[in-house]
């Protein structure tokens, strides 16, 4: 079902489906093993959350707990496991500065306070860049010694941007998103787009988008549905300028397709639109920036597989795109325009995963809603919600 600016339509198939899951999921708490705070802590503050297929989330103090699905090690508690529907600290002492998670791959990465790069979970493309092809249950460093500002990564690939604004990628990549006019894999990060200086980078299902430090937003990789933003559907192996004009201060990338949030916080999105998650009342694919509905003014966006969410100057915060709970209002049909989170709590901001959501309030807390079918809602259960929820700590 949909959502649209005037209109609904119903999508039959998927609505049983949600239906289903909704009475079928299991209500019982699922053990998440041992690692995180006991019940006599109390919950420790965090200054950021990250979603995938899986949910990390990063304290005030630089430590990085995760939960949820950890078939390959990507929570980095040293354990593997089908369900950790719990929040477990990943083993070691670093204090991380931010952490990144791949919507479709178990995978996970962080940068240190110094802007060194480690990764864990899922190797078998090289994607944890440390030279192997080895799985890793810790946080194990990336290869090279560099140091990073900004680090995202993708499905079977992981780019950064080193301090000096150079882009670095590894991993693998039949579509060319390395933006170095090359495709297949490198175990340990090499130099991509040559040529340009970025500020920031983000990654998804075989593509790659950057920022320059004067906004202009560069994609590169598969672009067949429109998720380079450059007016075409070809594949690009080397960077091409996002059409419009726009200055954006950030991007959020994930599945197939990317949005930007400009100088003023406006937001606009491109790419494939099947579910609305371009945003702009219709399912039309869009080849170039359009404008969100709304006219909202965002603080930051975060792109889900097929979901997209963002934080007003409000705290208020918004989703849209594909739903069965991924979007927190309450509803399961899918919405082609922003709908608000449902609670009223003030957010500071919002990560949107593949069928699922996490947030921080203003309170420092965790809060999830959305699929929850490997326990990354956090919440001790593998129940869906279609409200936002508290994340447990043990």
């Amino acid at each position: 079902m949909f959502r649209h600016a005037s209109s609904r339509r119903s999508v039959a198939a998927g609505a049983t489906l949600a239906v289903a899951v909704l009475f079928s999921a299991c209500n019982d708490p699922v053990s998440s093993g041992g690692g995180g705070p006991t019940t006599s802590d109390p919950p420790p503050a965090i200054q950021s959350v990250v979603t995938g297929a899986h949910t990390c989330a990063l304290t005030t103090t630089g430590a990085a707990y995760c939960w949820g699905y950890n078939a390959n090690g990507q929570l980095g508690n040293n354990g593997t496991g089908t369900i950790t529907a719990t929040p477990v600290r990943t083993v070691g002492d670093i204090v991380f500065e931010s952490l990144s998670v791949s919507k479709v791959d178990d995978v996970s990465c962080g940068l240190s306070t110094s802007g060194a790069a480690y990764c864990w979970g899922k190797n078998d493309k090289g994607q944890l860049g440390d030279g192997t092809t080895t799985r890793r249950l810790v946080p194990t460093p990336v290869a090279g010694g560099l140091r990073f500002k900004s680090l995202a990564v993708g499905s079977g690939h992981a780019c950064a941007v080193a301090m000096r604004g150079a882009a670095y990628c590894w991993g693998s990549s039949p579509n060319g998103a390395f933006g170095d006019g090359s495709t297949g894999t490198r175990l340990t990060p090499m130099i991509s787009a040559p040529g340009l200086t970025f500020e920031s980078i983000v990654a998804g299902g075989d593509y790659t988008c950057a920022l320059t430090t004067l906004g202009a937003a560069y994609c590169w990789g598969v672009g067949a549905l429109g998720q380079l933003g450059d007016g075409a559907v070809e594949m690009r192996t080397t960077p091409v300028a996002v059409e419009g004009g726009l200055a954006f201060r950030a991007l959020a990338g994930a599945g197939q397709g990317v949005c930007g949030l400009t100088t003023d916080g406006k937001a606009y999105c491109w790419g494939h639109n099947f579910y609305g998650t371009v945003g702009d009342g219709t399912v039309m694919r869009r080849l170039t920036p359009v404008p969100v509905s709304g006219d909202l003014t965002f603080r930051s966006l975060s792109a889900g597989w097929q979901t997209v969410c963002g934080v007003t100057d409000s705290g208020a915060s918004y989703c849209w795109g594909y739903n069965f709970g991924a979007l927190g209002d309450g509803d399961i049909e899918h919405s082609s325009v922003p709908v608000p989170v449902v609670g009223g709590q003030s957010f500071r901001s919002v990560a949107a995963g593949t069928g699922y959501a996490c947030a921080v309030t203003t309170t420092n807390a965790v809060v999830c809603w959305g699929s929850n079918n490997d326990g990354e809602l956090g919440d001790g259960t593998t129940q869906t919600r279609l409200v936002p929820v508290a994340v447990h700590w043990q």
